[in-house]
């Protein structure tokens, strides 16, 4: 049974050939289905270049066909088989050209956070804002709240939070630890925000009691680190000329707590404070700082060392005359620590005892009762005390002693010995040693008629006087100089 075998042309037409049989040309076009198919961008191009010979089980409908005269018996022979007329020229209408499709927009994620440093315990808003396209808002779109400490790899879920009608969603947070941020559509197709970092600031509170003690003695400083972190070394430090140098490391509990008790082996004044190193969860911190005195003994008259210099130290920046700064406990610095104690309210012993001592850490503000642009005197009777001042700030505390307002005869008359009170000035002054009928009076300096401050030998804790106001000699020569003649003297009880 003859084969057929069927081939496209480039011209659009489908020719076949008989074996054994005609030559036979098929004038057949293509249907547009089939030009369809051929134009398809999907097609193999080879396919029209070099077409394969597709079998078929169809023979060729019956098309009209000339054949070639022959003299004798017709053989049929493929060589010799021709076509009396060329096919005609079919010239196929392609398809026309459809538009490209617009690709869809893709959803946009946008990440926000309400700050990009935390301190402490505080509170950090996380915000998406999620549209479907442009000018698009999504509403009712979950998206996780993603966050990794920085230098790790994986993304941990925070949180999830739901969009509104106009594409926002927001989540608070109280961050532990410093993180970088990222925002992931909760369901498929995964839709994912640019990312943030957000660093978290630990805040160190202590506090180091008691701030004076003595050498022997024990302090304790105690504090909280927030966030909670809890086990993290908290480092307990004490500032040195070089620096600071560690000398307690405390673990917080899991409220942030701690606590580190302080041996008092070294006499004076010491600073420290509680410290955290930074990782790569926070950044370092350190507390306020933190002031210790710790004291040998109690001090009086004739003891002399480092303990004593601190005190001297300690008293004249409390603007105590003290005299020399020399590490010795002489008649100056127990008039000094007498005017200090007198100051505040304390028993006038002149000797630097535990309530001195524990007042000398933490004492009361001095309040002028005359303040003056210039320098001034302050004269107060009930304490027994005198103020200098340079413009209305307080630059010295003397011990004095003034009238006793006890009665005395001199010459077969009665006086009482008081100190007159009032706004005076200083009228005048003698560089030496005046001797009157009451007595001797060392460099004075008039404020008033007789009355003047002066030096004198004795200058006991309470009122002695004929009614001049009596200072030690030694503090005498140190204040002669700022009493000049129209320097204000204000005396009141």
């Amino acid at each position: 049974m003859p084969r057929s075998y069927l081939r496209t042309t480039p011209s659009g037409l489908r020719a076949g050939l008989l074996t054994g049989g005609l030559a036979v040309v098929l004038l057949a076009p293509l249907t547009p289905a089939a030009l369809a198919q051929e134009a398809s961008p999907t097609a193999d191009p080879s396919a029209t270049a070099s077409p394969t010979p597709v079998p078929t089980a169809t023979s060729p409908a019956p098309q009209t066909t000339t054949a070639a005269p022959s003299a004798g018996p017709t053989t049929s022979s493929p060589s010799t088989a021709a076509p009396t007329t060329a096919p005609p020229t079919v010239t196929p209408t392609a398809p026309a050209p459809s538009a490209s499709p617009t690709p869809a927009s893709s959803p946009v994620l946008r990440l926000g956070v309400s700050r990009t440093l935390v301190s402490g315990n505080g509170a950090l808003t996380v915000s998406g804002r999620y549209y479907r396209a442009p000018n698009s808002p999504g509403s009712g779109v979950a998206l996780d709240v993603l966050g990794r400490t920085p230098g790790t790899t994986g993304y941990a879920r925070l949180g999830r939070m739901t969009t509104g009608p106009d594409g926002l969603a927001t989540l608070q947070l109280v961050p532990r630890v410093s993180r970088e941020y990222l925002l992931r559509t909760a369901t498929a197709p995964a839709v994912t925000s640019s990312t943030a970092v957000v660093a978290v600031q630990p805040v160190l509170v202590a506090a180091l009691t008691p701030r004076l003690t003595q050498v022997g003695g024990t302090g304790v400083v105690s504090g909280r680190l927030l966030p909670a972190y809890a086990g993290a070394p908290v480092l307990v430090q004490r500032r040195l000329a070089t620096g600071w140098s560690t000398v307690r490391t405390v673990t917080p509990d899991g409220t942030g707590a701690f606590r580190a008790v302080l041996a008092a082996d070294a006499l004076g004044r010491h600073v420290y404070r509680a410290a955290l190193v930074a990782t790569p969860a926070h950044r370092s911190a350190s507390s306020a700082l933190l002031e210790r005195v710790v004291e040998g003994r109690s001090l009086r008259e004739g003891d002399r060392g480092p303990d004593v210099l601190s005190l001297q130290q300690r008293l004249a920046a409390q603007h105590v005359d003290v005299g020399a700064v020399d590490g010795v406990f002489g008649y100056d610095l127990r008039h000094a620590v007498t005017a200090f104690q007198k100051s505040q309210g304390l028993a006038r012993t002149g000797v630097y005892d535990k309530a001195t001592s524990t007042r000398l850490a933490a004492p009361r503000a001095v309040q002028l009762r005359y303040p003056a642009r210039g320098r001034a005197v302050e004269v107060d009777i009930a304490k027994q005390v005198l103020y200098v001042s340079e413009g209305g700030r307080l630059t010295r505390i003397v011990d004095v002693s003034t009238g006793s307002d006890r009665l005395y005869e001199s010459d077969g008359v009665t006086y009482k010995a008081y100190t007159p009170t009032g706004r005076f000035r200083v009228e005048r002054k003698i560089d030496g040693v005046r001797v009157s009928r009451l007595g001797e009076l060392y460099r004075p300096a008039y404020f008033t008629q007789g009355w003047a401050v002066h030096g004198s030998p004795n200058v006991p804790v309470y009122p002695d006087s004929h009614g001049c106001v009596r200072v030690t000699d030694p503090a005498m020569d140190r204040l002669f100089g700022l009493l000049t003649v129209g320097t204000p003297v204000s005396v009141y009880r």
